[in-house]
């Protein structure tokens, strides 16, 4: 961050992008369920769910390679990831904004609240969503793995975002469905709304401020008084 002094009176709300503005890791983890159960296997949702939010995990769960050394046919792990992943492009290209998401926007901006996409997606993948879903305008400052040396468990991608809109850490609030997010907006000293989705419902959202069902839940009047 830089060493000028943040602007006390700004506030901020910080979206995440996946699985808080547009459904897309229910999208990915229905097709490799559906995947591991054609081949006989049992999907590792608990590892699977440790991979949402994060840009890369060492040694993570690997399901293309799981599948790819079951079916020993010659497709590499690399194809079938691919395979999913074209597959799961084609289904959320048709995802509209989740609940809540233009009543959230609508709300901030009537207070003059600012706002901010962090996201440990690359540039081209939060950028093109928003633009499509006609979103992109609305927000101040948006900042994804690309804009960091390191994404999300790690608190950069919101410090980027603190430091791009000028806002202390006290005056922003953070909007997240994963515990890596959580987890990055803690360390970086923000408070985090946890917002699970069905791929990450049961994860450990012990850092967080409050847990809501969906953002059509949100009271702003709870973290931006008056």
């Amino acid at each position: 961050m830089s060493d000028t002094p943040l602007d006390h009176e700004k506030q901020a709300i910080i979206f995440d992008l996946d699985g808080l503005i547009i459904e897309t890791e229910a999208v990915y983890c229905h097709i490799w369920q559906r995947e591991f159960a054609k081949a006989g296997l049992t999907f590792d949702m608990v590892g699977y769910q440790n991979l949402i939010g994060a840009h890369h995990i060492v040694n993570g769960y690997q399901p293309h390679q799981q599948l790819a050394d079951h079916f020993n046919n010659g497709v590499s792990a690399r194809e079938l990831r691919l395979a999913v992943e074209r597959e799961a492009y084609q289904t959320i290209q048709h995802e509209e904004a989740l609940p809540g998401v233009l009543q959230v926007l609508d709300e901030a901006d009537e207070k003059g609240i600012l706002l901010a996409v962090g996201s440990s997606s690359e540039q081209n993948w939060v950028h093109g969503h928003l633009k499509r879903l006609g979103l992109f305008d609305r927000f101040d400052t948006v900042v994804t793995a690309d804009d960091v040396i390191n994404a999300k468990p790690e608190p950069d991608i919101y410090l980027k975002v603190l430091e791009n809109l000028d806002v202390a850490p006290q005056n922003a609030i953070v909007l997240e469905d994963s515990n890596n997010g959580v987890v990055a907006s803690h360390r970086a000293g923000i408070r985090v709304i946890a917002v699970p989705n069905e791929a990450t419902f049961g994860q450990d959202f012990s850092l967080a401020t409050a847990i809501i069902p969906s953002l059509e839940a949100l009271n702003l009047d709870d973290y931006f008084p008056a």
